[in-house]
């Protein structure tokens, strides 16, 4: 049974090199797996939704996505914030296989790393809407893996706590 790895965070938490090692243990595996990334995804689709509910509604685009591609047997690794309850039931009711990643980075450090400058211009004022900051999200309350970023832990780490045999 294909798999989907839904690996949520906020922005800058690490999402799309986790999601990227996933991507190349599963290939190395010798699985069929597709890549998906939100950033990627919002381009393709020419999404700018940044409000909760185009927010949700988005999410909800990408989750109805992933079911149709494990459904035909193909892993999914996905890497989004869609961090809204809606989403997370709607996830494991639906897709069969799902795997909830969290990654739970402290805004301090996502702050320090800002690589779109996002949090820059929010805290300039230039932007709103920003999960987690001024847009309010829902943290996952029981993913299926949790994974507490701190200052030694390398992207390998946390590919170990998706895999542990």
């Amino acid at each position: 049974m294909a798999k989907c790895y839904w690996v949520t965070g906020l922005s800058a938490s690490g999402k799309t090199t986790l999601s990227k090692l996933i991507y190349e243990k599963l290939i190395s595996d010798g699985e069929k797996v597709l890549l998906l990334d939100g950033d990627e995804l919002r381009e393709i689709l020419s999404d700018k939704s940044y409000t909760r509910e185009e927010r949700v509604n988005v999410g909800m685009k990408y989750s109805k996505l992933c079911s149709l591609v494990t459904a035909q047997n193909i892993n999914v690794v996905i890497a989004v914030i869609a961090l809204f309850k809606e989403i997370h039931t709607w996830n494991k009711q639906n897709i069969k296989g799902y795997t909830e990643i969290f990654i739970n980075t402290p805004k301090d450090e996502l702050i320090k790393r800002d690589p779109k400058g996002l949090y820059k211009k929010f805290f300039t004022g230039e932007i709103s809407n920003i999960a987690g900051f001024d847009l309010e999200v829902d943290f996952p309350k029981n993913p299926d893996i949790r994974i507490d970023w701190n200052e030694g832990i390398t992207p390998q780490e946390m590919l170990q706590n998706i895999f542990v045999k």
